[in-house]
């Protein structure tokens, strides 16, 4: 994953003085390579196609293809060939792909060191997803808080999809990620610090059953209408996923973004779901939520850092804050 500060603010404010004059030679007679195509350039390397790099950088396809052919010219070689179903780095662009990965990197985490010196008070930036703000954020604040009192914890709405460019903008300095362990999430070239592990359920009506059981195979329910939570991407089919290693086709009757929702179209007898534990926080007493078993199911959280952050002890600090708090309790 390339890092440094993303996304340009040239590109989202369309065509620019500042952008133009980054495309022009340098006019001692040299060329410059500008950071920002670099970043455009290395995400059309790890995603293999002008339209798949556009769609994750909410570029156009056209856009994206223009800024090749400027750092071709730059380079003056090609770096990719152009083929009818995506396009293959060149032995140059191999090269210049993994470079610039590495320089990009360096340079993203000396901007945040840099800019985290000058801040007063002295701040970390912690990236959150919905589900971790309900019951281990608020947890990780008050200790976070009580042990260091002379840093200011900032926090920030965040998906696990939008870490890598959040933590290169600088935008954040730890994300909160998660993933399943039946389906990993691809390598972005970033530190993992695991947290936990956070057990799937199956959600049924206080009435079911089965709600009494003290754990519940999928395949039991093979017959139930299904109620599935509308992840994005890659976890659009999440549920169908683990009902398909589990032997069968769900019948999803219903999807919702919101957990909230899921459990009140579980306790109305719309359909049985699946959801984490820490999703369950403030869960309805008209429902149960039962472990699965045989297969059992796992949401895995991180936390995540760039690779050149390891150091700062700021960073160092909220990660062992979050080892701590995310601890499972024994009781």
């Amino acid at each position: 994953m390339c890092s440094g500060r993303w996304p340009p603010r040239s590109v989202r404010q369309g065509s620019s003085p500042r952008w133009r004059a980054a495309a022009e030679p340098d006019r001692l007679g040299g060329s410059v390579l500008d950071t920002r195509r670099l970043r455009i350039f290395c995400t059309v390397a790890e995603e293999g196609s002008f339209t798949a790099a556009a769609a994750r950088l909410h570029f156009t396809q056209s856009a994206v293809s223009q800024q090749m052919a400027i750092l071709e010219r730059e380079v003056g070689t090609p770096l990719v060939d152009r083929r009818p179903r995506g396009i293959r780095l060149t032995p140059a662009g191999t090269l210049l792909a993994e470079r610039a990965r590495s320089l990009l990197n360096e340079l993203a985490g000396l901007e945040q060191e840099v800019q985290r010196i000058g801040e007063r008070p002295a701040a970390v930036h912690l990236g959150v997803f919905t589900t971790a703000g309900a019951h281990l954020v608020p947890l990780v604040v008050r200790e976070y808080r009580q042990r260091h009192p002379d840093t200011q914890l900032v926090l920030h709405p965040s998906q696990p999809g939008e870490l890598p460019a959040q933590l290169a903008d600088g935008l954040i300095t730890v994300g909160l990620s998660w993933d399943y362990d039946f389906a990993p999430r691809p390598d972005e070239g970033l530190l993992h610090h695991h947290l936990r592990d956070d057990p799937m359920c199956v959600l049924l009506p206080e009435n079911h059953p089965r709600a009494a059981a003290p754990s519940v195979r999928l395949r039991d329910l093979s017959d139930e209408p299904w109620i599935a939570r509308d992840h994005r991407a890659p976890y659009a089919d999440a549920l169908e996923v683990m009902c398909r290693i589990a032997g069968f086709e769900p019948d999803v009757v219903f999807r919702t973004e919101d957990y909230s929702a899921l459990q009140g179209l579980v306790a109305a007898g719309v359909g049985v779901a699946v959801a984490p534990r820490l999703a369950l926080v403030a869960q309805r007493p008209d429902i149960v939520a039962v472990p699965f078993e045989d297969p059992a199911f796992t949401r895995r959280i991180d936390a995540v850092t760039l690779l050149e952050s390891a150091r700062d002890p700021l960073v160092a600090a909220l990660v062992d804050v979050l080892r701590e708090v995310a601890r499972p309790q024994v009781s």
